[in-house]
């Protein structure tokens, strides 16, 4: 499943959000990590939700059902979510075992 993250395509949009989300009164909602992931959901008032994700190449059968439930609070699979920062780092995440690289990508979901 960790090589679904590196192939995200990020939003043509993806400037404008972050310049919005930047302008405007964001706060945590919550946050949940495991040994190969961090899940940090954010909401943007007015604008909408962030999830900012990250996730490492130890990830096991606990990240995967992260995953899909984080599919589920968005309402689409996240490789059909508006992704706005994708990045990929080729070394060991200093708190997540035995990772060798990671991925750090962030999602918006828009106020409806």
């Amino acid at each position: 499943m960790f090589q679904t993250f590196k192939n995200l395509k990020i939003s043509e949009r993806a400037g404008e959000i972050m310049k919005a989300i930047a302008k405007a009164d964001t706060v945590c909602k919550s946050r949940e990590y495991t040994a190969a992931s961090g899940v940090v959901a954010m909401t943007s008032r007015g604008l909408g939700d962030i999830f900012c994700i990250t996730v490492a190449d130890s990830m096991t059968e606990v990240e995967k059902k992260v995953m899909m439930d984080l599919e589920g609070r968005i309402g689409c699979p996240l490789g059909d979510a508006e992704v706005i920062l994708h990045e990929e780092f080729n070394r060991p995440h200093p708190r997540m075992k035995d990772s060798t690289c990671f991925i750090q990508f962030e999602i918006f979901k828009e106020c409806v």
